[in-house]
């Protein structure tokens, strides 16, 4: 691993997350008469409305991905149809704003992962980013920069979604689940992290293609 690298994208990392931003309750699409309480509330949210943004840009990425394949192409429209639906079903969730929420970041995480035009400098995502732990699976973690920024980190799996909490030095996120609570707070190129019911550990982060 390039040491010198990786401690110069964790820092613009912890400076991307650290920056304050302002964003308005305005999606990609038009809230003049929106359809359904998964759409509402997206237009009446500015968070939620700032996911819907960085989501249909990095989905624009994805398309213009050189090299892309027309049938790679064609799975990633049909793939963006059924989370569309899917996201559009939280309606149904007894925390309707946490998984849209929800729905939003691993969506963010999953195009970053698979499409390079996804991962073009811009926007309020960053990542994925590598986090090696001493025995474990590798996993990922992408960064969100809204407000309150949020972190995915994926394993081989599962998927968490964590915000990020007041802390004296690096960034710490965290999340409360039904088996226990996650933390991954980074610092340069360490991270602390504790996974639903297990124990502590110090893990490494680096560089993901």
């Amino acid at each position: 691993m390039n040491i010198a690298r990786t401690v110069s994208h964790t820092g613009m990392l912890l400076g991307l997350l650290a920056a304050s931003q302002t964003f308005a309750a305005t999606p990609s699409f038009s809230c003049a008469r929106p359809e359904g309480a998964a759409v509402k509330a997206v237009c009446s949210d500015d968070m939620l409305a700032a996911l819907d943004r960085e989501t249909a840009r990095l989905y624009g990425l994805a398309r213009a991905t050189p090299g892309l394949s027309a049938q790679r192409k064609n799975e990633l429209t049909a793939v963006q149809r059924g989370w569309i639906k899917g996201r559009d079903d939280c309606w149904k969730a007894s925390d309707a704003t946490a998984c849209i929420r929800d729905a939003y970041i691993s969506r963010i995480a999953e195009l970053r992962a698979g499409y390079k035009g996804a991962r073009a400098k811009g926007g309020v995502s960053i990542g994925p980013v590598t986090v090696t732990c001493p025995g474990s699976p590798p996993m990922s973690a992408t960064f969100v920069n809204v407000e309150p920024s949020l972190a995915y980190l994926a394993g081989s799996d599962r998927g968490l979604v964590m915000t990020i909490a007041r802390s004296g030095s690096g960034a710490k996120y965290t999340g409360q689940y039904p088996d226990g609570e996650a933390t991954f707070w980074q610092k340069g190129p360490e991270a602390f992290v504790q996974l639903p019911g297990g124990k502590d550990q110090t893990c490494r982060v680096g560089l993901s293609g």
